[in-house]
C-alpha cells in the first residue's frame, strides 16, 4: 500500500493562513491547542488519502520517503518522526491499522528520495513481511 502524506499542513487564520511545516522543532515548540490543530488538519489530509484503502495483516513495515521541494540541508528523522506519529494517530482513527505499537509495526525505515520542487511529499509504503514458522524453510 502507497500512501501520499504532506509535509506541511495549512491553518486557517483571520489574517491569514498558517503554515506548519511538519518536523520535530516545530513539534516541541508549538503551543498545545495549535499543536492540535495542527494533527486534525493532518489526520484529514490522511483521511483523504486513503480512502477506500484496507490493509489485510496485522504485522507491517512503514518506509517513509521524503521528497523535499529544496536542496535544504535537513535531518531526515526531525521530519519524518512527526510524519510517522500524525500518520500512524490517523490511521488508527481510519480503521486502517489496529494499532501502532511494536507487535504491529514491526520495522519504521526513513529514507530521502530526491528533490521535487514541483511536489514536495512525503510517500509511506506499507509492507506486510513474510513470516517463516519454525521449522519450514
Amino acid at each position: 500500500m502507497k500512501i501520499i502524506l504532506p509535509l506541511s499542513v495549512t491553518l486557517p487564520r483571520k489574517k491569514g493562513d498558517k503554515i506548519w511545516i511538519c518536523n520535530l522543532n516545530n513539534y516541541r515548540n508549538t503551543h498545545f491547542q495549535v499543536l492540535n490543530q495542527v494533527k486534525i488538519a493532518y489526520a484529514l489530509k490522511v483521511k483523504e488519502a486513503v480512502k477506500g484503502m484496507t490493509m489485510k495483516g496485522d504485522l507491517l513495515i512503514f518506509q517513509y520517503m521524503i521528497f523535499p521541494s529544496s536542496k535544504r540541508s535537513f535531518d531526515l528523522s526531525n521530519v519524518c518522526s512527526v510524519i510517522d506519529k500524525f500518520t500512524c494517530d490517523a490511521l488508527i482513527t481510519e480503521g486502517i491499522i489496529k494499532d501502532d505499537n511494536y507487535k504491529n509495526i514491526k520495522e519504521v525505515i526513513y529514507r530521502f528520495g530526491e528533490i521535487d520542487k514541483e511536489n514536495p511529499r512525503c510517500e509511506l509504503i506499507i509492507y506486510e513481511p513474510i513470516i517463516r514458522q519454525e521449522g519450514k524453510k
